[in-house]
């Protein structure tokens, strides 16, 4: 399967849709990539390979297949991976239908009407895609383009049914379908531009906060009290950025524990490396990475189907991850080298160093991508390093560690804990110095911000509390009582 994975990997720089123009037409050209016939490879190929595409009315498609057999571009319904047991074939509605295209061979078709539709192979019926069509008069670029053209982002048009948003950990703007809006919304994604934006949330709505209870063996939602027993000795946990999945490490049992939040039940247990530390998801939610101590390995899961489809080697004890807002780099703190490991998340390879300090524990990285944030057992400082350069621009002393660090949607502000002492240090993104310690209880260590930026929630180890800040006023507003040992928070909408 390996062998597979990186023969799709490499249709990576081939898949770009090749377009000529004539004086009416375009000519697009999609590849039926190299094993798309191989269910089990359907994530794998859709991570890197889009599902659906938009081209104008009038324009000419070309299908060319590169996979070694035959498939078909049939209209109609395919069926999912989970229907195959009981469906073994899709439902064609007799609009277009190319036939059998063997290996090397194409097969073209021009879409005249606007609208949107599904295709997929009556060989392999779980492959299935779409083609959206659209009005040639009404065709406007894509958001990036505009942007490249040098439209502000708050001026970026949108295609008809379609507006604007920007996301809410990096404030990039997408052109999204009018019905998913206020879905968006509720995620804590904005609906208008600022460099330091009040994340738009939907009315009462209050964010779920996950919690590691490292003493009592659970991890817990501190609103609803809800409890699920998991692993021994449970270190850290990250949410999708919807919320709707949670995984979790238990470090002494080297499994992953993986929980449909939507239903509010366990799903399963992965087996990793030895002795799992931090786990991170990607942006897309297609992907998480995992950090293995004494394996020196990140274990790469497959959030479809939940299986470990990798294992990257990056040196003598990685411990924590985060992944660049863009989603294509990930940075691992190297505690056993005193280094950052810089993963390639296409090709799923190493690619780098940085060299940052003594004993790099966790780390963050800012909304714009531009600054990353490293958290220093050794020297109990936070090295802030430019990534245009990848150099250390500044080192700046913080409580006893070891530590937590987060930085908010919103950008402004930087949180730091040190489980060996009791203090929160609060650093400016501007002047990168310390402009608060906040008094928090003995132990704290997890802390995160809400997707609106406005509360902290920071697990004090010691005192068994969640002790909850007000992030413009740097004051105490609450404690809450979760359970024994508040190890780790996750929030979702805040990476």
């Amino acid at each position: 399967m390996m062998m597979n994975l990186f023969l799709v990997l490499s249709l990576v720089a081939l898949f770009s849709i090749l377009m000529t123009s004539e004086a009416h037409a375009s000519h697009f050209t999609i590849p039926i990539p190299q094993d798309d016939h191989i269910s089990g490879m359907r994530s794998v190929i859709d991570f890197y390979v889009p599902r659906s595409h938009s081209v104008n009315a009038g324009d000419v498609i070309t299908w060319t297949n590169e996979d070694s057999i035959p498939h078909t571009i049939t209209s109609g319904k395919g069926t999912s991976l989970v229907k195959q047991l009981k469906e073994s074939e899709g439902k064609p509605d007799g609009f277009f239908d190319s036939g059998i295209i063997n290996p090397q061979e194409s097969w073209s078709f021009t879409f005249s009407d606007p609208g949107q539709y599904t295709y997929y192979c009556t060989l392999h019926p779980w492959v299935e895609r779409s083609i959206t069509i659209l009005e040639s008069e009404h065709k406007i670029p894509s958001p990036r383009v505009q942007i490249e053209e040098g439209v502000k982002p708050y001026d970026i048009k949108c295609n008809l049914d379609y507006s604007l948003v920007f996301k809410s950990w990096d404030l990039k703007p997408v052109c999204i379908k009018s019905e998913h809006m206020q879905r968006l919304m509720d995620f804590g994604w904005a609906s208008t531009y600022d460099p330091y934006p009040m994340i738009v949330t939907a009315p009462d709505a209050k964010d779920k906060t996950y919690v590691i209870l490292q003493g009592d063996d659970k991890v817990s939602e501190i609103f609803s009290e809800k409890k699920w027993k998991s692993g021994p000795n449970m270190t850290y946990l990250d949410s999708s950025m919807d919320g709707s999945l949670l995984l979790a490490a238990s470090s002494q049992s080297d499994t992953i524990y993986a929980f449909d939040m939507e239903s509010g039940e366990p799903i399963k247990e992965i087996a990793v490396g030895k002795t799992p530390k931090g786990v991170k998801i990607h942006p897309t939610g297609k992907i998480a990475f995992v950090a293995n101590e004494n394996s020196g390995m990140i274990s790469v899961i497959n959030l479809d189907t939940l299986d470990v489809i990798k294992e990257i080697q990056v040196g003598n004890l990685p411990h924590n991850i985060v992944f660049h807002p863009n989603g294509l780099e990930a940075f691992v703190t190297i505690q056993g080298e005193d280094k950052i490991a810089i993963i390639d998340v296409n090709s799923l390879e190493k690619t780098g160093f940085i060299q940052v300090g003594n004993l790099p524990h966790n780390l963050d990285i800012t909304p714009d991508g531009n600054t990353l944030f490293v958290t220093n057992i050794g020297s109990n400082d936070v090295a802030v390093i430019d990534l245009g350069d990848k150099e250390i621009i500044k080192r700046i002393h913080v409580s006893q560690g070891h530590h937590g660090i987060d930085i908010p949607p919103t950008g402004n502000r930087i949180f730091v804990s040190g489980i060996g002492d009791d203090k929160i240090s609060v650093i400016d993104t501007t002047s990168f110095e310390v402009i608060k310690q906040i008094t928090v209880g003995k132990g704290p260590h997890g802390l995160r911000t809400d997707s609106s930026g406005i509360k902290l929630y920071v697990g004090v180890t010691q005192t068994n509390e969640i002790v909850v800040i007000d992030t413009e006023i740097l004051e105490i507003t609450d404690r809450l009582n979760p359970g024994n040992t508040p190890f780790w928070v996750a929030i979702p909408g805040n990476p």
